[in-house]
């Protein structure tokens, strides 16, 4: 009986954990869809509010996650740990908590992307033969949005065979062996598949090697002692910030 309960415990949390980090990254995805729309449509972006959608993609599934815990719902669901589904509650939080919300977010990203490349091929025709500058800005506007393009496709190619999965549960009692194991076998491939695309840029891997860190460490360090330096001698009264205390960084 502990055993069961310890296994019981384990998979409720699993469930849990599983659930929040499959929001978490459609938050992401859906932030990068957006910030891709405005990147094309206006020529700006979020970066401004990057903190606010931090505070959206890491809270917020926390709170839709732990909904299943009001009616006891997590616990083994077939090969892995979620929602159980032994009654009709725990089928409408299937729904209500992952599976209705997920499916308009692939309607909605699969129209904006459609909308999006109709209005690329636009702007290209457009822009054509207008002026160097013009199709230096395009050629980079594109850089910029081409791999962001594949958050979206990525999801929603993923999202396809768990959502028809689900359909067929709900709509016959007998489930399918071969949509079960496709469901297994590509549910959990969101995360690391997003980590390749995130790797796919070519400013990413720049920034990603040893050097470029080191570089950034040190530039930060001037930065500070800069900084340190410029208040010491704007506040020359000031006890804690005396001049003579600061070494300005030899370039």
């Amino acid at each position: 009986a502990v055993v069961s309960t310890q296994s019981t415990g384990g998979c409720k949390f699993q469930g849990f954990m599983m659930t929040y980090f499959d929001w978490t990254c459609v938050g992401w995805v859906s932030v990068i869809t957006a910030n891709m729309y405005r990147l094309v449509k206006e020529e700006m972006s979020f970066e401004s509010s990057e903190s606010l959608f931090h505070l959206a993609c890491w809270f917020l599934p926390g709170i839709v996650a732990g909904i299943p815990f009001i009616w006891d719902a997590y616990g083994h669901s077939g090969p892995w740990c979620w929602i159980k589904g032994e009654n009709k509650m725990d089928q409408i939080l299937r729904f209500l908590v992952w599976y209705g919300p997920v499916l308009a977010i692939v309607i909605a990203l699969t129209a904006l992307l459609i909308y999006l490349r109709v209005h690329t091929k636009r702007q290209n025709r457009t822009y054509a033969g207008y002026n160097p500058e013009e199709e230096n800005n395009k050629s980079r506007k594109w850089r910029e949005v081409r791999v962001l393009f594949m958050y979206p496709i990525v999801f929603i190619i993923i999202s396809v065979c768990p959502l028809i999965t689900r359909i067929q549960m709900a709509l016959n009692e007998q489930s399918s062996f071969a949509l079960v194991l496709l469901t297994s076998i590509s549910a959990p491939l969101l995360g690391a598949v997003n980590t390749l695309l995130y790797s796919c840029s070519a400013d990413m891997r720049q920034q990603m090697r040893p050097s470029f860190i080191w570089e950034e460490l040190k530039h930060r360090k001037r930065q500070t002692l800069a900084e340190s330096y410029n208040f010491a001698e704007e506040n020359p009264g000031n006890p804690t910030s005396r001049s003579d205390n600061v070494v300005p960084y030899d370039q």
